[in-house]
């Protein structure tokens, strides 16, 4: 929708992208033994990596495809994880860089702050499919389903890994798990035991860094406690010169996790940030915000746990004489999950709120009204039944929701998974998804009405969800002992999509008239070739048509809604050498975009570290070194950013 999104430019500087619904209740890791020290476990050496058996390695366990452990090899969804060893190998500094290591993910960046981020297409500025958790906390704004990429920032020495499910998660996460959910988790603070700084910088990353310590508090308690920081230059803008669009964040936080009892934990964490963002011929943006999580989780025996999560969010955003917005969410959520013969049955339930005020500030867009308060029900059950255990089961599971945009919501599954042999998993799903309406889609006016102008695009009071029938099938085989791969396959059906539907008088109604197929699939292979080289890579196919149903008149062919390329891969080499020195490869392709036009590109990222000691390490990391800058999503209306090569050092260490 060129132009919502031109008109929405004033959102520019918070562009971003995600998903509403209902986050997990993480699993957090049992306490080490009361007489125990917490060793930490935040580097692994090199040779120490080498010792690792090659089923660890290519397999991991996993929750959030079942909200329980499982393997991620008998899992019956498209599910790729980036482990903490990933991240750190790769070097990135920032979680949207982290994503770009994983199959299918649809990662561009905008500006300096911005981003775009979705799975299976229907990529844009403000991506709405995609659901995104971290540590049980949904990132999700009902301002546009979506996510601020710029102000979710990770203490990465201290991430355990990153899950993405390919494809809908709606039965058990909720609305706006459409194409995919990212569940982002942090070790606990048992496993973060004693003092940790990182920090680097270069010609682009300027300066980031942060120190976390952690301790005990009794037997059975652990904390810990962090403050980073991070500075990013101006990008460039195509045709020369600075996009002046720096950027600088400052955030801290806790976390306290205690083994009140043998078989009760709890867990008390927060963070807190504040920061700025540069704006062409503009003042700065400012962001800043907080939150508070509290779960408490009784373990009944291996296959059975109750857990009950609870916390506050906060954020504000400012853009001088453009938006302002301040949100306070409240979460609410029970779940159970227990063993039945040979039923693996979970359910829950949870309640959220959200009250929002928006400063209609500038001239160009307003909400009316101009302050709201959203609320979300839900309840969800899934039974997995182990027909003939390890060989054959089927799951089937259904959310139930009521939002305050559209009342009531049913997103159903069912899914089978078939291991004909111990190294084979053959799975598939039908499931039913959908996005819930946002204040972009029922309340905007563009422009202000405050400037007497009458308005050119609005919001529609009736705009439904928008609605996807997804139908999956996934085959992953380990033939030799050091060789996997993992094929999925999906075909997409959308219903009544976001629509520009023209009046007589020349304005734009948002409306749900718009419809869309996508189909495509990837094939992912890791390979041990030596004990001290491994790599891995993916390719990711799509094809999307969209188009209106028999009553729309919108003839931008969804130009606003998705602008994804055909085929993307990526290939990484990470090679062991003598005296603890790692080399790290990444060659990556994304095709072109088709609108806004945006060519093409292959890049290669590289990464040299040392560790003179156990748990030091220093390293080099170079990025984007195939051209001295290039686009990632061009600007449309807006000046285009290219993204220049970087060079950073970065230290890590730990005692």
């Amino acid at each position: 929708m060129k132009a919502i999104f031109a008109a929405l430019i004033c959102l520019g500087a918070t562009h971003a992208s995600a998903q509403v619904a209902d986050r997990a209740l993480d699993q957090t890791p049992a306490a080490p033994e009361a007489t125990a020290t917490p060793m930490p476990e935040d580097y692994r050496s090199p040779s120490e990596l080498k010792k690792l058996p090659i089923e660890q390695l290519i397999d991991v366990e996993i929750t959030s495809a079942a909200r329980r452990p499982e393997l991620l090899s008998r899992a019956s969804s498209a599910i790729d994880v980036i482990t903490a060893d990933d991240i750190r190998r790769a070097g990135v500094t920032n979680l949207p860089d982290a994503f770009r290591l994983a199959t299918e993910m649809q990662v561009a960046q905008i500006d300096g702050h911005t981003w775009a981020i979705t799975t299976r297409g229907f990529n844009i500025s403000t991506a709405n499919k995609l659901q995104v958790l971290l540590d049980g906390r949904t990132l999700y704004s009902p301002l546009f389903s979506g996510v601020f990429w710029d102000v979710q920032q990770v203490f990465l020495p201290d991430l355990e890994q990153i899950e993405i499910i390919r494809g809908p998660g709606a039965t058990l996460w909720g609305a706006n798990a459409v194409n995919g959910v990212i569940n982002i988790r942090t070790k606990s603070a048992f496993e973060t035991q004693g003092v940790m700084i990182y920090g680097g910088g270069g010609n682009e990353e300027r300066a980031f860094g942060g120190i976390r310590y952690g301790g005990t508090i009794g037997a059975n308690t652990s904390f810990r406690v962090y403050a980073m920081h991070q500075s990013r230059d101006d990008l460039t803008l195509s045709g020369g010169g600075d996009a002046s669009d720096d950027y600088h964040i400052t955030q801290g936080g806790f976390r306290i996790d205690s083994k009140v009892h043998p078989d009760d934990t709890a867990t008390l964490q927060g963070d807190f940030y504040g920061g700025n963002f540069g704006l062409i011929n503009s003042a700065d943006g400012e962001v800043e915000g907080e939150n508070i999580l509290g779960r408490w989780t009784h373990d009944f025996g291996h296959d059975s746990s109750l857990a009950l999560q609870a916390y506050f969010d906060r954020t504000h955003r400012f853009i001088p004489n453009v938006f302002e917005e301040t949100r306070e969410t409240y979460d609410l959520e029970l779940q159970h999950r227990f063993r039945l013969a040979q039923h693996d049955i979970v359910y829950g339930a949870n309640y959220r709120v959200s009250h929002d005020d928006i400063g209609n500030i500038g001239p160009v867009v307003a909400f009316l009204p101009n302050a709201d308060t959203q609320h979300l029900v839900s309840g969800y059950l899934q039974d997995e039944w182990h027909i003939v255990p390890d060989l054959f089961s089927i799951t089937a599971g259904s959310k139930v929701e009521y939002n305050t945009f559209s009342g009531f919501e049913i997103q159903p599954t069912a899914r089978f998974t078939w291991t004909p042999a111990k190294e084979q998993t053959l799975w598939g799903a039908v499931s039913r998804a959908v996005r819930t309406p946002t204040r972009i889609d029922q309340d905007v006016v563009v422009p202000n009405p405050s400037t007497g102008i009458p308005a050119v695009l609005s919001g529609t009071s009736g705009f439904d969800s928008e609605v996807l029938v997804a139908y999956e099938l996934g085959y992953r085989v380990k033939p030799i002992d050091r060789l996997s791969f993992d094929l999925a396959l999906f075909y997409n059906d959308y219903d009544s999509l976001r629509s520009q539907e023209t009046q007589p008088d020349g304005s734009i109604l948002l409306k749900n008239l718009g419809e869309a197929t996508s189909y495509g699939g990837s094939l992912a292979a890791k390979w041990r070739v030596a004990d001290w080289w491994e790599l891995d890579g993916s390719v990711s196919l799509l094809q999307l048509d969209f188009h209106g149903d028999g009553s729309s008149n919108d003839h931008t062919g969804g130009i606003g809604e998705a602008n994804d390329p055909n085929a993307s891969f990526i290939v990484h080499s990470a090679i062991d050498l003598p005296r603890n020195v790692q080399f790290d490869s990444y060659l990556r392709f994304v095709d072109e975009l088709p609108n806004p036009s945006t060519p093409s590109y292959l890049e290669l990222d590289l990464r040299l570290s040392w560790s003179p000691l156990q748990n030091l390490e220093l390293a080099i990391v170079g990025r984007n070194l195939l051209h001295e800058s290039h686009p990632e999503f061009a600007g449309g209306s807006a000046p285009t950013r290219e993204i220049p090569r970087s060079v950073y050092g970065t230290v890590r260490w730990n005692f």
